[in-house]
């Protein structure tokens, strides 16, 4: 791993642990164990470790959702818990994105990132359903899309940030949503 690499890993690690704006550049360099200095000869500002940061986490949960997204629109599967539908991978990597969307309101930078970043993963799920259903029109891809995005978000939000579980009667919704949603998608 090379110094920028460990410098975005502990940027992670401290948004992970103390949120966006009680992560400071010296708490990134404390936590990556080199100087301020040093960050600042990879880094512009904070902005541009968010910026670096967001685009890696984007990658990821690009590489993660693959098969995760395909699981829950193609398999057909059941739903039985809220790790079902997305791991907890994508989920960490959801409420990292959500935090730093919140100061996506106060700064116009960060909003450009955040929304570079939902593009990006928007085109990749966009990609992904027209490579399987070629015949599928792009409008119901993008309302497939959007649906399971509100789902997900909200279940992310319910489980990792106010620490509750998903009861079992929304998973057999959440199922017949998906249901629901696959078998318009085909016509």
């Amino acid at each position: 791993m090379n110094r920028s690499e460990e410098i975005l890993e502990a940027a992670e690690y401290c948004m992970r642990q103390k949120g966006f704006n009680q992560t400071s550049v010296q708490s990134i360099a404390r936590q990556a164990n080199v100087s301020v200095g040093l960050i600042y000869k990879y880094y512009k500002n904070k902005e541009a470790i968010i910026e670096a940061l967001v685009k890696d986490v984007v990658q990821r949960m690009i590489n993660l959702l693959k098969d995760d997204l395909d699981n829950l629109a193609h398999t057909g599967k059941v739903t039985h818990s809220a790790h079902d539908v997305v791991s907890i991978e994508v989920e960490q990597s959801i409420v990292l994105l959500i935090d730093i969307s919140a100061e996506a309101t106060r700064n116009e930078g960060i909003r450009q990132i955040i929304y570079d970043a939902w593009q990006a993963l928007k085109e990749n799920f966009i990609t992904q359903e027209q490579a399987l259903n070629p015949a599928l029109n792009a409008e119901i891809i993008q309302t497939r899309l959007y649906v399971m995005s509100l789902i997900i978000d909200g279940m992310t939000i319910r489980r990792c940030m106010k620490q509750r579980e998903i009861d079992g009667s929304f998973m057999t919704f959440l199922d017949a949503i998906s249901h629901d949603i696959n078998q318009h998608s085909v016509a």
